[in-house]
């Protein structure tokens, strides 16, 4: 079983709790600092949850435009970001694939291969189940 690694914060804490048992008011200016060390650690990883939630909340609405530009007819994930670029600054061809790609997993969109001009196969993403090709 792996061990536990320790935070930052759990070894402030455990100096504080070992220099005031021992050493008792003595070390005052120690213990204040390290509780400001722990408070710059608080702040530090308030700021972080701010900024993924915010990441995180730009994300989804991205994948609500990638999920809107998505229609009935098939589109690449390069169309649907040149499409998007002037929503969203930083849309690239990954980003739409991704989520994309969680839309297909979630049985939003559905996912088929089209040729592209110069003979290639690509991924397209469309709004409909494609039909099956028949076999004969």
């Amino acid at each position: 079983m792996a061990e536990k690694k320790v935070t930052k914060k759990e070894m402030y804490n455990g100096l504080i709790a070992t220099l005031t048992e021992n050493f008792g008011d003595e070390v005052q200016e120690y213990v204040e600092f390290l509780q400001g060390e722990i408070a710059i650690l608080d702040k530090r990883a308030e700021k972080e949850k701010e900024r993924r939630a915010e990441k995180k909340a730009e994300g989804d609405e991205l994948g609500v435009a990638v999920k809107n530009a998505i229609v009935a007819e098939p589109k690449t994930a390069e169309v649907i970001a040149e499409e998007l670029a002037e929503q969203f600054e930083d849309v690239t061809k990954a980003k739409v694939t991704y989520r994309a790609s969680q839309l297909v997993k979630a049985g939003e969109v559905f996912k088929t291969q089209v040729k592209t001009e110069d003979g290639r196969k690509v991924v397209a993403y469309t709004s409909e189940a494609p039909v099956p090709e028949d076999v004969e």
